[in-house]
């Protein structure tokens, strides 16, 4: 149903999360966080919630990444 990513640490360069139908990007600094949803108003899937992160150029990205659902989670048989 939705995300809630959590950036835990300062990026030297890169990292950023974009959102390319929106143009909107959301850098990965130390208690800043995105909240987003997948679907709009008529439960139907909300292109705009298309997401990236951008390549790290310099040092390393830690984030926390809360998944709300609907339903429980439902992993796929090992092979």
């Amino acid at each position: 149903m939705s995300t809630l990513i959590t950036y835990l640490n300062d990026v030297a360069s890169g990292g950023e999360t974009f959102f390319p139908k929106l143009g909107v990007s959301v850098s990965p600094e130390p208690g800043n966080a995105v909240y987003f949803e997948y679907a709009n108003g008529l439960d139907q899937v909300d292109r705009r919630s298309l997401h990236a992160g951008a390549r790290v150029e310099r040092g390393e990205k830690w984030v926390l990444t809360k998944w709300m659902r609907e339903r429980p989670f439902v992993s796929a048989p090992a092979t």
